[in-house]
């Protein structure tokens, strides 16, 4: 009996890691940009925007919102940059799950997939929008 308690323990435990794909902090981002940075910071390295509409700032691969001085959301459609893990717009679906496992959330509205994974503290959040089987968007996002 006890053994059976072991196992059936060993095999929640086991399920359990696998469902969740929290992810490190440090691992969510844009090409240099992460949630959390400083404008000041942002500049110094991709320079002034190309439009700026309020906290709303565009770059030429990218765009951020800003909340108090600080980016907030990272967006891009642009397969020139790469998250921390390597995965760019217009790859296939399936680096996520070799990238970061498998989705905390995953949602299909009409002909669209979203993947979404959260950093270990959940302060953070990576989300994938996949079309016919390639990612379109990838959007970084500070939860704070």
């Amino acid at each position: 009996m006890k053994k059976i308690a072991a196992i059936l323990c060993g095999a929640l435990i086991a399920t359990s890691a696998v469902c969740s794909a929290t992810i490190p902090t440090n691992a969510i981002g844009i090409g240099r940009v992460t949630p959390g940075m400083t404008t000041s910071n942002l500049t110094s390295i991709y320079g002034q925007p190309t439009y700026r509409d309020g906290d709303e700032w565009s770059f030429r691969d990218f765009e951020v919102e800003i909340e108090r001085g600080k980016v907030h959301e990272i967006e891009t459609r642009s397969n020139a940059l790469a998250t921390p893990a390597g995965v760019r717009v217009g790859q296939d679906a399936r680096v996520l799950t070799r990238a970061y496992g498998n989705a905390d959330r995953m949602e299909v509205e009409g002909n669209e997939e979203e993947y979404e994974f959260y950093s270990h503290d959940y302060s953070r959040k990576i989300e994938f929008k996949v079309r016919n089987g390639i990612i379109t968007k990838i959007i970084c996002e500070s939860q704070e």
